[in-house]
């Protein structure tokens, strides 16, 4: 196990080295992991299973970043952005 987490860390340098620091919306970090999951159900669905799991690890490092961008915008400014930008 110890192996894949090494994997998503990686990916997630990669992602910090490419984008630099992202701190969307939720929303938003929603949209980012489905555009990835359906990277990966695609290559699933067409038999591609390294793809698949290398798309696996990237939903994975997604997941990370968006949590890693709560913590740093804490919940409290959040919930005002939301409200302000999204209801």
């Amino acid at each position: 196990m110890l192996g894949i987490m090494d994997e998503v860390a990686a990916e997630r340098g990669r992602q910090d080295r490419k984008w630099g620091e992202q701190n969307h919306s939720p929303y938003k970090w929603l949209v980012i992991e489905m555009e990835e999951l359906g990277e990966a159900a695609r290559h699933a669905y067409e038999g591609d299973f390294d793809d698949y799991r290398e798309e696996l690890i990237q939903v994975a490092a997604v997941a990370v970043a968006a949590v890693e961008s709560y913590d740093r915008q804490g919940r409290e400014r959040l919930s005002r952005t939301m409200d302000r930008d999204y209801r």
